[in-house]
């Protein structure tokens, strides 16, 4: 059962605005809700790169064909599918020469880029691991994310509608008005309303992200998911 948190909306009562193109031609009320929650993901992704360089840029391609297979072996022994373990993007460039250094030849950098796509998390650790004391790896990024987002962003949806209609009843009453029946809804901000009139909400809509800039060790941590479903709702006025 996902805990679903109330975050402050953008609260406008707007007087009749027929003279205002594209805003309604009878009293309103313009409110936003967001559902928010935490869950765990049941999906995972691993990026990174090989990288390898040499005066010989056979040397190096061969270095990054090697630990390509010692990657695949390892996934393989982890339970994870070579389906699910790709290799792509196999780039060649120059070294840019270290300028405390004596003259050398030229190097060649050759690198390639690794996804691991991991469907099952209980096999994350045991995929992640062998990578942390490979040589030649670097870059590392992780993604979660689950198969029930969808069912989630709907239930979300429909806790922020609750928490908007919540608001404009508090609106109305305190004007001593009835609460009409919606007249508008979107899940995000009403552009053209917001725009026009200057509400656009500052609600943020969290997503899961990218973990870039890592240290090794943390690929082995499964970071939880924040999701959250910001609406808008436009309410007439009785």
């Amino acid at each position: 059962m996902f805990k679903t948190i109330a975050a402050a909306g953008a609260l406008t009562l707007l007087p009749m605005a027929a003279q205002a193109a594209g805003l309604p031609d009878y009293p309103f009320i313009h409110v936003s809700g967001v559902g928010t929650t935490t869950a765990m993901p049941d999906l995972g992704q691993i990026d990174f790169e090989i990288s390898a360089f040499d005066a010989d840029p056979a040397v190096a391609v061969g270095v990054v064909q090697t630990r390509a297979t010692e990657i695949r072996a390892a996934m393989v022994e982890a339970g994870v599918p070579l389906e699910d373990v790709e290799v792509r993007d196999v780039r060649k460039d120059f070294r840019k020469p270290d300028p405390n250094a004596a003259p050398g030849p030229v190097q060649y950098d050759i690198r390639a880029g690794v996804r691991i796509n991991v469907r099952d998390l209980a096999k994350w650790r045991g995929a992640a691991a062998p990578l942390l004391n490979m040589p030649n790896l670097d870059g590392f990024m992780t993604v979660f994310d689950s198969t029930e987002r969808e069912k989630i962003e709907m239930e979300l949806a429909t806790d922020a509608i609750k928490i908007a209609r919540r608001k404009a009843e508090g609106i109305a009453l305190g004007l001593g008005r009835k609460l009409g029946p919606a007249s508008a809804v979107s899940t995000g901000d009403l552009k053209n309303l917001t725009r026009a009139m200057g509400l656009a909400p500052n609600e943020t809509n969290y997503r899961s992200s990218p973990q870039t800039g890592m240290d090794r060790a943390d690929v082995l941590t499964v970071m939880a998911l924040r999701f959250a479903q910001p609406v808008d709702v436009i309410y007439r006025l009785k």
